[in-house]
Formats: structure tokens, C-alpha cells, sequence
């Protein structure tokens, strides 16, 4: 599929994008800058830091409680 509707921004346009089904003979898709590429895995790497240090969180509350449990039940 190809996507005509030109760069997502913020303020109004249309609700859908412009999708073409099959592509024009000789089309190529637009390159992404080696810029636009740095920025999204630096944002993967705060996503990912971020998931990690709230698994590791949960974690050590889960086992707070089941030691509490265990300490209760005696």
C-alpha cells in the first residue's frame, strides 16, 4: 500500500490518509533521514529503561507481599 497523505502533524487535515492499494509503476518509498532514525531508538531505549525499572518495581512488591504472607500465616 502507499501512503499519499503527506506528513502527520497536529493540526487538522483528513480524518483518513490517501492509501493507494497498488503503487504507481516506478515508485519508491520516501527515505527516512539517518536523523528520524536516531530519535526513534533513542525514544525504544527510554520505552524499554522504563518497562524494565516498573517490571523490576512489581517484582520486588510482589515479593514484600508473599513474604508478609508467609510471615502473617506463622
Amino acid at each position: 500500500m502507499v501512503w499519499l497523505g503527506g506528513p502527520r502533524g497536529g493540526g487538522g487535515g483528513r480524518a483518513k490518509p490517501i492509501v493507494l492499494h497498488d503503487p504507481p509503476p516506478g515508485y519508491r518509498r520516501p527515505r527516512r533521514s539517518s536523523w528520524y532514525l536516531l530519535c526513534t531508538v533513542r525514544e525504544a531505549r527510554v520505552v524499554v529503561r522504563a518497562g524494565a525499572v516498573i517490571l523490576v518495581l512489581a517484582a520486588a512488591a510482589l515479593a514484600v507481599v508473599i513474604v508478609l504472607m508467609i510471615a502473617g500465616y506463622r
